[in-house]
């Protein structure tokens, strides 16, 4: 078979782009969506005019009970992995991978936001997505040297020579009287202070595309990036400016979750980022697209990289007139965290999915019992129009005065209509809901320390079970992304500095610094997660440790004593 044209090539793209999960909208979609109005506390739709129109909060109230403990099983010490060695002359070089790409993820980028950005996602959206990729983009550092002699410009020249800076300037300066003979200069240099390193984002669920039908990240058939990026930005990454100045910006926000992210702060909208008039600051669609594909005509499709744009079609971007387009022989850069899995797909289901609908009950329950209160507390009446001003019944307000006529009896001229209260029918089905949300997501008021009647009125072994069985809830949580999202992250961390960082490098550790030398690092190594799970709560452990003391005390005490 021949090699395939560019141009087949982004008819495939775009409609692979079009096909993936997310990008019309769609299920996925309108559930995510779904699910941020109702963390938001959003109307549903289905108010009436002057009834309560309450909102309940348990979307929001679970989501963020959870989250504490995940973000700290994660952050709250300096080692989230460790390599295991694949032999025992690996030790050291397990070591040094772990050292590294701990020190990447937590300091070296901002580890701590990035996954409260992504677990928060998948919580809420189902997924929460983190890529982690080699930033190529070199920081200088500039210095000034002001008056050096000739023989110290000439050792910067030296240097220079050697592509280890670049000398900017250097400028004579007026010869100091009592060194005769001698020429001096203001120099300055930039030095390399970085030729790259690896970053980590947390990617909107809406800018991450996969094939519908995929079962992992690795063997999908398409998985991509697609985020809006200026014109600016694009011909600053090398990008061929006749290319780049060709590509429309027509924006849209095809699945609206964007759209949805914003509502609450930015509910109006004006205009859209293609109404710029200037040009570099003009926004285009890019998507960064890992796609299997026979390209090379042997019948054999591999894992190619292609960076294309346009909304709806795909122009491949070009650098120094090649396109941008490579076969990828690495992983493909994204983690995917999910906090309850679905067997044989990708996207599982979120948090929100499990009280969603309880948050409806409970607010239609609500919104009942605070009209049944306002009824009570402001009585219509049945009134005789005969006898009665009918203009003073038309204004509703405490304490209001109402005028009979020609002296008629208030009891013959009007009487209230009387409401029945419902509030003790609603608070016993309040508590039913309630009690069916913790038993859907191990978040209770005993968990969350929040109720003291409910422990007043428990065992403390009972609260301990309690708390016990909604800790092991996180915990799986925790352990599904352990093994799944974040044990890949640092398998890529650990493939970036294999495949990139080609010098040693000395970072701070535990208040040490170590040298990290890349190349004596396996990216074949395995991964062990420490994320704490296991060792029981608090309370638990000092428990065991102090019937550790007792026992060790009774056989310091059968021997005799110390010297015994």
């Amino acid at each position: 078979m021949p090699k395939m044209t560019e141009s087949e090539l982004s008819a495939i793209l775009a409609s692979e782009e079009r096909a993936a999960l997310g990008y019309l909208g769609g299920a996925l979609s309108e559930a995510r969506k779904k699910a941020m109005n109702y963390y938001l506390g959003e109307p549903f739709g289905n108010e009436m005019q002057d009834r309560s129109q309450v909102v309940s909060t348990d979307v929001a109230d679970t989501v963020e009970w959870i989250l504490p403990g995940l973000v700290k099983i994660f952050t709250a010490s300096d080692d989230v992995v460790e390599f295991q060695p694949t032999g025992p002359e690996d030790e050291e070089s397990a070591k040094q991978a772990s050292d590294w790409c701990n020190w990447v993820a937590l300091r070296d980028n901002p580890g701590f936001t990035v996954m409260y950005e992504a677990m928060k996602d998948a919580l809420l959206q189902k997924t929460g997505i983190i890529k982690a990729w080699q930033d190529s983009t070199p920081t200088y550092k500039h210095q000034t040297f002001y008056g050096i002699p000739q023989d110290s410009l000439q050792l910067l020249k030296a240097q220079e020579a050697l592509g280890e800076i670049t000398i900017e300037s250097e400028t004579p300066v007026a010869e100091d009287p009592t060194q005769e003979g001698r020429s001096f200069y203001d120099v300055e240099i930039r030095k390399v202070k970085s030729n790259g390193r690896a970053r980590i984002e947390a990617v909107p669920p809406e800018e991450f595309l996969i094939s519908r039908r995929a079962r992992d990240i690795e063997t999908a058939h398409y998985v991509s990036h697609r985020k809006l990026r200026t014109q600016s930005d694009l011909i600053e990454d090398g990008y061929d400016r006749e290319i780049v100045e060709t590509l429309t910006s027509e924006y849209e926000d095809l699945s609206g979750e964007s759209a949805t992210r914003y509502k609450d702060i930015d509910e109006n909208q004006i205009g859209s980022p293609s109404d710029k008039t200037d040009k570099a600051s003009r926004e285009v669609w890019v998507t960064e697209s890992y796609i299997l594909i026979d390209y090379d005509g042997d019948g054999i499709a591999e894992r190619r990289k292609v960076t294309h744009a346009g909304n709806g079609k795909a122009t491949i971007l070009t650098i120094d007139g090649k396109p941008d387009n490579e076969e990828w022989e690495g992983p493909v850069p994204f983690a995917v965290l999910t906090p309850i899995l679905m067997p044989h797909r990708v996207i599982g289901r979120s948090v929100a999915d499990l009280v969603m609908d309880l948050q409806l009950i409970k607010s239609t329950v609500m919104r009942q019992m605070l009209d049944n209160s306002y009824l009570i507390n402001n009585k219509g009446h049945v009134y005789d129009p005969m006898k009665v001003e009918t203009e003073d019944l038309l204004v509703s307000r405490p304490g209001r005065n109402l005028r009979t006529k020609n002296g008629a009896d208030p009891a013959t001229a009007l009487a209230p209509i009387e409401y029945q209260s419902i509030t003790g029918d609603v608070y016993p089905l309040l508590e039913y809901l309630d009690t069916v949300r913790e038993g859907r997501t191990g978040v209770s008021r005993a968990s969350q320390g929040l109720d003291a009647d409910v422990l007043a009125k428990s065992t403390a072994h009972a609260v301990s079970q309690i708390t016990t069985a909604a800790a092991a809830r996180v915990e799986l949580i925790a352990r599904v992304f352990a093994e799944t999202g974040i044990k890949r992250l640092f398998k890529l961390l650990l493939w970036l500095a294999c495949t990139y960082q080609d010098k040693p490098r000395v970072i701070k550790l535990r208040n040490k610094w170590i040298p990290i030398d890349p190349t004596e690092l396996d990216e074949e190594m395995d991964v062990q997660i420490n994320v704490g799970l296991g060792t029981g709560n608090r309370d638990s452990i000092l428990a065991h440790l102090a019937m550790l003391g007792n026992s060790q005390q009774l056989i310091v005490a059968a021997q005799g004593g110390m010297e015994g």
